[in-house]
């Protein structure tokens, strides 16, 4: 776990950690804009083939809304595009919009982000002012709060959400909610699932062989040891009976030598067949 710092992209971290450690196969469990700071979770060697699960966990993030700027990307990297004077806000109707992109919502992503239509990028389309239909995507936003700064026109707010929702988009909705149009500032990512940033090494601090142990890499998962014959079983990719399980999706590990504390000893991912019948997903041999 990297804490990104401002001023790079999540490709420019992976890149970073790709020479320090030697190895190519290095990814990320959700992108952080170049501006924005926090949370970066990633993975190294055959791992990197269960990120689309560490992606799926929830998010939280913290930033600053400014009313009354509104830029082309929705956050305050982009050109300004219009002006408002805000002399003050109404919290009555803050609240009110806020409560109301509670739940599961519809909403627009960006122009500039990185999601792609019929191959291509958005901020492709935007770079070279191609106009292409963006649609709406569904998001779930579990939680989000609000609270006055010393500056009139911002606020800060605290969201915990689904992966893909962009906080962007909540600025730039509120700004339009309000009727002064809006952007987003000092994106922060605190969370993604149980992990923290407060845990995260800063990137200028990351050295060779820094990995978590896989016990609190793989907390968020439900994780089964497999005796030996199992093992065997599993690692050719064999179904496995795995008794009293309640779990649809488990991460199994080589336990005939002792409890899940090396990265070889993971076997990969296995999904619910019947009963307690289990089918190999994801099959990972011995991790370098």
């Amino acid at each position: 776990m990297v804490d990104k710092p401002a001023g790079m992209t999540s490709h420019d971290v992976v890149s970073r950690l790709r020479r320090i450690y030697g190895e190519k196969r290095i990814g990320h469990a959700g992108t952080l804009d170049p501006g924005a700071t926090g949370l970066l979770v990633l993975a190294i060697g055959n791992v990197t083939r269960l990120l689309d699960y560490f992606q799926a966990k929830t998010k939280r993030y913290v930033g600053e809304v400014v009313f009354g700027i509104e830029t082309d990307s929705y956050d305050s990297d982009g050109t300004v595009i219009s002006r408002t004077e805000v002399a003050r806000l109404d919290s009555a109707r803050v609240q009110e919009s806020v409560l109301a992109m509670t739940g599961e919502i519809s909403q627009m992503p960006p122009e500039v982000s990185a999601i792609k239509v019929k191959g291509k990028k958005l901020y492709e389309y935007h770079r070279e002012n191609l106009a292409v239909e963006i649609k709406p995507r569904r998001v779930r936003i579990d939680s989000i709060s609000y609270s006055m700064t010393a500056e009139a026109n911002v606020i800060r707010i605290d969201v915990v959400c689904s992966p893909g929702t962009y906080i962007r988009s909540i600025a730039h909705d509120l700004g339009a909610a309000l009727g002064t149009g809006a952007h987003l500032a000092n994106l922060r990512r605190l969370e993604s699932g149980s992990f923290n940033v407060q845990e995260a090494f800063p990137l200028e601090e990351v050295v060779s062989g820094m990995t978590l142990s896989p016990a609190l890499a793989f907390r968020d998962f439900t994780v089964v040891s497999l005796n030996g014959e199992q093992a065997a079983r599993a690692r050719v990719g064999s179904k496995v009976v795995i008794p009293d399980q309640t779990s649809d999706e488990i991460l199994v590990f080589d336990g005939s030598e002792g409890p899940f504390v090396n990265w070889d000893q993971l076997i990969g991912l296995y999904r619910r067949d019947n009963g307690d019948s289990y089918r190999a997903g994801i099959i990972l041999p011995v991790i370098n």
